[in-house]
């Protein structure tokens, strides 16, 4: 027995839930803080470069345009002396000047050379430095010239040098920062789909085995504990469920103690009391007038009836625990649906409906116990005497299954059907529909002994019908007796 004790919950499903997202944003938040801190430093170098290198490089473009015009303007005045050549010669010094004074703004490493140089430029030009009017001629050496020059392109290439180094900095960062992110957006997705994975083979067990047990019960009505394969809520439902189906089947077999009980105390008084009442009616105590008679009549009736119902009772006490003692024997199965349509005549003809067999060909001689299926088929024929209107026609259809490996036994009556939401449920014990209860007699047995019956050979039960236009019941045995 299965008793519901409250689990430990040592990983409860938020928790779980919690620790795959904790898993995902941990994960995001290192690889956002990585792409961060690359892309901080690709800003780095981009404002070096941007800001600071190419500024330079353009400056010192200058510088040498400047130098080289100084020189050419020179040596042509040095030739033909023309105040024109002079006029250049002042421009381009000026514009070597400024560039000069454009560049010192700048401060990297190895800016030193441009302070150098702007040194020896006030040494050579102090009233330019000064910003006053250059006095005297503005020449040049040519030594100095191209002292000043190698100084300009030197520096010039180290710019270019250290130019062309941070941009394959910044194209190695960017290569590192796209890697880094794409990997870790695949182990984000990875790990968000190995979270769900788990998420769902966490929940799908427990779930699988609860909705296994559920089924079980209201397809077959058998009560059935379930594993409990989890230490959270699952688990816990898990445990409740075989808790209920623990008492459950306790309180059944508690019912079918009480019902066998009851029948057996009843029926030898029930006995005494139908005979006494018959010996009335047949005159044996003595005369009575024919007022008399029909109360007594309506008494014998009903006692013949609670007779039949105690005689249910009793017979599905007795295989209430699903398990029924076969006495197989080789019979032939078109005369006993002929017999049982003998034995069902009676109700039938009380309502007017006609009982009309459809025996098949070929069919041949079944291994079973005889006379409970008999009973089977006598219940479902019944039930269809029971609800189908007056002057209707029940048809007692039997024929071969399975390539003769089955008997196919069917039962359709005229009546008003079954709606499909009460269809899971006709075969449960003791089970009447809504308008069942309210325009027949019965206590819901006749079905569940004929299901019980006929899976006892190994055989299926099952029926088919639509709300107002009749129902049919179907049930197939082996031919050979074999059960399992």
């Amino acid at each position: 027995m299965y008793l519901y004790r409250r689990p430990i919950k040592q990983y409860g499903i938020l928790f779980k839930m919690l620790a795959v997202y904790i898993g995902i944003l941990v994960v995001a938040y290192f690889t956002t803080s990585t792409l961060l801190i690359y892309i901080k430093e690709s800003v780095n170098i981009s404002r070096d470069i941007v800001k600071v290198r190419f500024e330079v490089l353009s400056i010192s473009q200058r510088l040498v345009d400047s130098l080289l015009a100084m020189e050419e303007n020179q040596k042509k005045y040095e030739i033909v002396h023309s105040e024109e050549y002079k006029k250049n010669f002042l421009a381009a010094l000026n514009e070597y000047k400024n560039a000069i004074w454009s560049i010192l703004w700048f401060r990297y490493e190895s800016f030193s050379v441009w302070e150098e140089l702007h040194a020896e430029f006030r040494a050579a030009f102090p009233e330019l430095a000064q910003g006053k009017a250059l006095g005297g001629e503005p020449w040049i050496d040519q030594e100095t010239l191209n002292k000043w020059m190698r100084i300009v392109v030197s520096a010039r290439q180290d710019n270019e040098r250290v130019l062309e180094s941070g941009m394959r900095e910044l194209f190695r960062i960017s290569e590192v920062a796209v890697n880094r992110g794409v990997t870790g957006l695949t182990v984000s997705i990875g790990l968000g789909l190995l979270g769900i994975l788990y998420l769902t083979y966490s929940l799908r067990r427990p779930l699988r085995e609860l909705r296994r047990g559920i089924r079980a019960y209201t397809r077959d009505g058998r009560l059935e504990p379930i594993r409990v394969l989890t230490k959270d809520e699952l688990g816990e439902l898990a445990a409740a469920f075989n808790d209920m189906t623990s008492r459950l089947k306790e309180e059944e077999r508690m019912r079918a103690d009480f019902i066998d009980m009851v029948s057996h105390e009843i029926r030898t008084p029930l006995t005494s009391i139908r005979e006494s009442v018959n010996l009335m009616r047949e005159r044996v105590l003595g005369e009575v007038n024919e007022r008399q008679k029909r109360f007594l009549d309506i008494a014998s009736d009903e006692l013949q009836r609670i007779s039949a119902m105690l005689t249910s009772l009793l017979k599905v006490s007795s295989m209430a625990s699903q398990i029924v003692d076969l006495a197989p024997v080789t019979f032939d199965p078109a005369k006993l649906v002929l017999e049982t349509l003998e034995k069902a005549a009676p109700a039938a003809e009380a309502k007017g409906i006609r009982l009309t067999p459809r025996l098949g060909r070929d069919i041949v001689s079944v291994v079973g116990d005889r006379e409970l299926l008999g009973q089977a088929l006598y219940n479902l024929i019944g039930n269809a005497v029971k609800f189908s209107p007056p002057e209707r026609t029940v048809l007692v259809g039997l024929e071969m299954a399975d390539g003769g490996q089955k008997l196919l036994v069917s039962i359709t009556d005229e009546g008003p059907g079954i709606p499909e939401e009460e269809q899971p449920h006709v075969f449960n014990k003791y089970y009447r529909g809504a308008r069942t209860k309210r325009t027949t007699d019965g206590i819901g047995l006749g079905l569940s002994i004929a299901k019980t019956i006929v899976e006892a050979h190994g055989g299926n039960i099952w029926l088919s019908s639509l709300a107002g236009k009749g129902c049919t019941f179907y049930f197939t045995i082996p031919v050979d007796g074999t059960t399992a």
